[in-house]
């Protein structure tokens, strides 16, 4: 025997009335329809095409034919009698059907018009046995109605297959909220809190005048009080459990749909996709037309209704990326994004001016270069480790990454640099090589913020940055040293958490940031090399300072690269190294260029 899946208190309701609205919306078709025509023609805002594709793939009322939804009851056998064929039809949709559609689907199984059907099905429905008038358009059956001949209680639930034990709670519940023969039929079910079958109703109404009970009557009373819904086979159900069931609709929507039903219902769908030319068309005009980056996984859902609840989700995902890579007229932006041709922002296709590295030539009085660059051989003290670590590295100034990269981790630790903040940008350098994917050359991420909105963030592996930061950095107090974590959720999402941490070596401060600004004005003016520059800020730390932190002063200063900060450092004099941290000593300027660095001057 196989297994049974136990369903969640109302789960099997709600997943029956979601059946009803899809079902009656095939019936206002008359045709088979696509699950986004069918959400469309349902007409509500929590039916989307999620949930009808896994309602649709899960319920035995309907069958996929060319990727398209249609009725079960659609392919019922034409050798059988007209009339059990009519009986299936209105028992399939479970609620009163009308005489119009009912012959319309009739005509489907029979492949005959309607009009040649009509007075068949008419001298069918004569059959008061079977079938009677809800009004003068819909049709429902008998079995659906309490059969109260017999008079008495035992009697009556013998007749209509009920069990003590069933209406027993309800006749209890019927003195406290009394259902006065049907007029209060809202409050009552909303007492119960869930849907009670057709007949227990009817008893319970009844019970409470049986002189005055007629069953058609009783049922076109329920039907007719727009309060209450008749969920098929669940039975009426009163607003409160109907708006309460609605609400998982978004929880079935999730579902995956179980392989064996999938594969034994709709075999179809199993099958890879094949995009045939006119559907190509669709899928790039909607890439060519769209003013923002398209996803394939949105066309995919969009023109062939293809959904994560798909067994071939995965394999159809690739079918479409892959068509999309191969265009010439649209570009590939990493993961499943694509772009028109010509359409990704200028910005993101160059270095910003203010993080180029310029290239000065300043002289002494007796026309001796300043800022000149030595081999690290001549670098004093722990220099070839400082310029080593991470931090010191930026864009146009780091190390070249290895041939293979290696494993990154999900979470890395960035720090905020000024010149950084003030434009948007994040250099790749901060990050282990292979953090962000390595192809194409320019692609997009999705970066959300911890309890925010989401940016999208683009990154150009060839400039080495990461552009699009611009709103959230000025969201941060802090303008220098501010620590922010990288989670990697996904190749193209990622998260971004601040928690107030702060890289002491690398924060400025406000004041301190003022006085850097003014002395950026001045070195512009009165031309200032970058050994004055390094001099003015260290003046300023009289009992030394960490390398990181002279390279992160100096950079909001001028752009410069670590290795001129190292050369200057150990080819004069007037500087060196105590305990860890460089001095500046004013009385040795004098003394000017150490002539035992020039054998590792760079030429």
């Amino acid at each position: 025997m196989a297994a049974v899946t136990k369903i969640k208190p109302r789960e099997l309701p709600a997943e029956r009335y979601a059946a009803d609205l899809m079902y009656q919306a095939l019936l206002e078709i008359g045709d088979s329809a696509r699950a986004s025509e069918l959400a469309r023609q349902i007409g509500r805002p929590d039916v989307d095409l999620h949930l009808v594709r896994v309602v649709a793939a899960t319920s035995d009322r309907f069958v996929f034919a060319e990727r398209k939804c249609t009725l079960q009851s659609r392919q019922l056998d034409p050798q059988h009698s007209f009339e059990r064929n009519v009986f299936d039809t209105i028992q399939a949709y479970g609620r009163p059907i009308p005489f119009h559609w009912l012959c319309r689907e009739l005509s489907m199984v029979y492949n005959r018009s309607v009009e040649s059907l009509s007075p068949a099905l008419k001298r069918i429905l004569a059959d008061a046995e079977r079938f009677f008038w809800v009004s003068r358009e819909l049709i429902g059956l008998t079995s659906w109605l309490l059969d109260a001949s017999a008079g008495n209680r035992e009697d009556i639930l013998f007749d209509n297959f009920l069990e003590s034990e069933m209406v027993t709670p309800l006749e209890k519940l019927n003195r406290t909220v009394s259902i006065q023969g049907g007029e209060n039929a809202a409050e009552f079910l909303d007492s119960i809190g869930r849907p009670v079958s057709t007949r227990v109703l009817q008893y319970i109404i009844w019970k409470s005048s049986p002189q005055q009970y007629d069953p058609i009557a009783t049922f076109q009373k329920l039907w007719t009080n727009s309060q209450i819904t008749l969920i098929s086979e669940a039975g009426w159900c009163g607003p409160k459990a109907r708006d309460e069931m609605t609400g998982e609709f978004s929880v079935i929507a999730q579902k995956s749909i179980p392989e064996d039903a999938e594969l034994g219902k709709h075999p179809e769908l199993n099958q890879p996709l094949v995009i045939n030319d006119e559907e190509m068309e669709k899928v790039m005009k909607a890439v060519l037309d769209s003013d923002t980056v398209s996803r394939a996984s949105n066309l995919l859902e969009e023109v062939f209704e293809v959904t994560p609840v798909d067994l071939t989700y995965q394999d159809d995902l690739r079918t479409v990326t892959s068509a999309l890579r191969n265009r010439p007229d649209v570009v590939w932006l990493g993961a499943d994004r694509f772009l028109p041709v010509g359409a990704i922002p200028a910005y993101v296709e160059s270095i910003p001016e203010t993080l180029r590295i310029p290239s000065l030539d300043f002289v002494d009085s007796e026309g001796n270069p300043l800022d000149r660059l030595i081999e690290e051989e001549g670098f004093d003290g722990s220099l070839r480790n400082d310029i080593a670590t991470i931090y010191t590295q930026d864009v146009q100034d780091e190390e070249e990454p290895p041939l293979v990269p290696d494993s990154p981790p999900a979470t890395v630790r960035c720090i905020l640099k000024y010149h950084h903040k003030e434009i948007g940008t994040l250099p790749l350098s901060l990050l282990p090589y292979g953090y962000f994917p390595l192809e194409p050359n320019i692609l997009q991420v999705r970066i959300q913020v911890q309890g925010g909105i989401g940016m999208d963030v683009w990154i150009n592996n060839t400039t080495r940055l990461a552009y699009g930061l611009l709103d959230w950095y000025y969201s941060i107090p802090v303008d220098s040293g501010a620590v922010f974590y990288l989670d990697r959720l996904e190749p193209d999402y990622y998260e971004i958490k601040y928690m107030d941490e702060t890289e002491p070596n690398m924060f400025i401060s406000r004041n301190r940031l003022d006085e850097l600004i003014e002395l950026h004005h001045r070195a512009q003016e009165e031309e200032l090399s970058m050994f004055d520059i390094i001099r003015e800020i260290m003046e300023h730390y009289r009992r030394g300072m960490e390398f990181l932190t002279l390279h992160t002063e100096a950079n909001v200063v001028r752009r410069v690269s670590r290795r001129m900060i190292a050369s200057l450092l150990s080819s004069y004099h007037c500087f060196f190294q105590r305990s860890g941290v460089w001095v500046y000593d004013s009385k040795k300027l004098s003394q000017g260029f150490d002539r035992s660095k020039r054998k590792y001057l760079k030429k």
